[in-house]
């Protein structure tokens, strides 16, 4: 038996390189799945910043927390310091700590600032950081005169508002109201 070669001659596919379709095709994939890729990687991110913005927040809120009922049940509402406690909200806190010492928490701009003691020497600090900025700080002192002086049978509370701001990106903003009441140990008689 003879077996007779046919050359082809119409063949215009050898089996090497890629047609043009098969070209536009594979960019084409490539192209659905690169893009999928960077949206996956920029939801990751803004998922990402969104919780370095919310652990800001939280964090510097349990700070607060812990901090103003320490010094706030350790200590004593300052009202010699307040000519009048302007109520419904004062947006100074005036406090005796444990030791005696006179504390001012106030709003400065952005931030929460402390001060320890009294005059223009006396050591101004951030309460807050930098990754939040406070919008508002408002603070309700119960009763509104003080209670030792005046035989009031009333237990002093101070009650604190705070409004946050997460500074950490332009785009993902996260805002967060914190608000708490907080009694001092002292009883009048």
């Amino acid at each position: 038996m003879k077996h007779y070669k046919i050359k082809n001659s119409t063949n215009w596919r050898s089996g090497a390189g890629f047609t043009l379709i098969e070209a536009t095709v594979a960019a084409g994939v490539f192209a659905i799945a690169a893009t999928s890729i960077v949206g996956v990687y920029t939801s990751i991110q803004r998922l990402n910043k969104q919780s370095s913005a919310m652990q800001a927040l939280e964090q510097n809120i349990r700070f607060l927390n812990e901090d103003l009922s320490k010094l706030i049940a350790n200590g004593s509402i300052d009202y010699a310091r307040y000519v009048a406690v302007p109520q419904p909200n004062a947006t100074e806190l005036l406090i005796l700590d444990r030791d005696g010492a006179q504390v001012r928490i106030f709003r400065n701009g952005d931030h929460l600032q402390i001060q320890r003691g009294t005059g223009l020497g006396a050591p101004v600090s951030n309460f807050t950081g930098n990754d939040v900025r406070v919008l508002d700080f408002k603070v309700y002192i119960a009763p509104a005169i003080d209670p030792f002086i005046n035989v009031l049978n009333q237990h002093p509370t101070v009650t604190i508002y705070l409004d946050f701001e997460s500074n950490v990106g332009e785009r993902e903003k996260i805002r967060e109201v914190f608000q708490t009441t907080i009694a001092t140990r002292e009883y009048p008689d």
